[in-house]
């Protein structure tokens, strides 16, 4: 598997190399186009899910902050 990555990255940077310097030349012959499409109808899939209750709320709390001495030598 090793081996089939290695040469398909030799084999980018070859062509890759060759259209770069002007060795392989492309042109476009004939213009693209997106195929048409349309779509009709459907509906969403309905789902039911039960979850757990969650209550947010705020309290006030004391919080003992330490003390910091700075000394200096």
């Amino acid at each position: 598997m090793r081996f089939i990555g290695g040469l398909l990255i030799i084999i980018l940077l070859v062509v890759g190399g060759g259209i770069a310097t002007g060795f392989i030349d492309l042109q476009k012959t004939q213009a693209g186009s997106l195929p048409e499409v349309s779509v009709k109808g459907g509906s969403l899939p309905k789902y039911e899910a039960n979850v757990a209750k969650v209550e947010v709320g705020t309290r006030h709390e004391t919080v003992e902050v330490p003390t910091v001495d700075v000394k200096k030598p």
